[in-house]
């Protein structure tokens, strides 16, 4: 029998993280997938001459937790019922640590699919951990991670934009990631991004050629751009192709090596106005 696929979504109460949740459950329908909504408390540190009372605050802070995770699933499912034929099945599970590490370690444990998870919101691990540990989640998260923005509503009509450079990523790679995104059931456009003008036509072309004959199932389209600011011409190519998810695929050897550094994470979670996919090869 096989397997159904499962979500993980990392929650924080706030009004950004129900958009988030939405969201998931659009997406666990759209792919057949249970959903695990996790929510993640710190430890809190009385004075250490009272180590007692750091299990009594935790588990505190856990029985306050599951309260408000009831709530915040009661209210999805409300908002929902009418438009979804079926909700999906939903687990929860709540711990304790720092929230980044601890969705990378649950993410493993349970072996779950994806990650969907908000940038902003009340005390969200986006505004807490957008430095280091943040980008830990996506560099050593065991599966693609959806990163939404606030107010950003699913689309039942997907339109994936896929960015690459066709000197590097070559036509084996762009197959490999159109195979893991298969089961979002949505057409591609596949765009080369440069901070130079250069002529791409011919390796255009070339991608055409192959996957007409080897992948003639997958409807993918490629186009090239050059800006001098990559984030600013992947939002206006976003917006010109009214793209409402866009794909960055982070093979082992590429020039995201490069413009996967740091601050060009933070500035595309920061800015953009669609979801954002993030395929690690492993």
């Amino acid at each position: 029998m096989k397997k159904r696929l499962k979500i993980l979504v990392p929650i924080d109460f706030s009004k950004a993280s129900n958009e988030v949740l939405e969201f998931a459950f659009h997406l666990a329908k759209r792919v057949d997938a249970t959903l695990e909504v996790l929510y993640v408390t710190s430890y809190d540190t009385p004075p250490l001459d009272f180590p007692s009372s750091v299990a009594i605050v935790t588990d505190k802070n856990i029985q306050l937790a599951r309260g408000r995770m009831n709530k915040a699933l009661e209210s999805v499912r409300k908002k929902l019922s009418g438009v979804l034929d079926r909700l999906p099945d939903v687990q929860t599970d709540i711990e304790v640590g720092i929230p980044a590490t601890k969705i990378v370690d649950i993410a493993e444990r349970d072996d779950v699919d994806y990650i969907v998870m908000g940038t902003q919101g009340q005390n969200s691990v986006w505004d807490r951990f957008l430095g280091s540990t943040a980008i830990g989640v996506l560099k050593y998260a065991p599966c693609p991670v959806f990163v939404i923005p606030e107010k950003a509503k699913y689309k039942e009509e997907m339109l994936l934009g896929y960015a690459t450079d066709f000197s590097s990523a070559d036509a084996f790679e762009i197959w490999k990631a159109s195979k893991l995104l298969q089961p979002l059931k949505a057409n591609i456009v596949a765009v080369h991004l440069s901070e130079r003008e250069e002529y791409a036509e011919d390796k255009i072309a070339e991608l055409d050629e192959f996957f007409t004959e080897n992948a003639p199932n997958i409807d993918i389209r490629f186009y090239s751009f050059f800006s001098e600011n990559i984030v600013e011409g992947m939002n206006k190519f976003i917006k010109k192709h009214d793209i409402n998810l866009m794909v960055l695929y982070k093979p082992k050897r590429s020039f995201f090596d490069k413009l996967f550094h740091k601050s060009f994470t933070k500035e595309m979670v920061r800015h953009t106005e669609v979801p954002l996919l993030i395929l690690n090869e492993k």
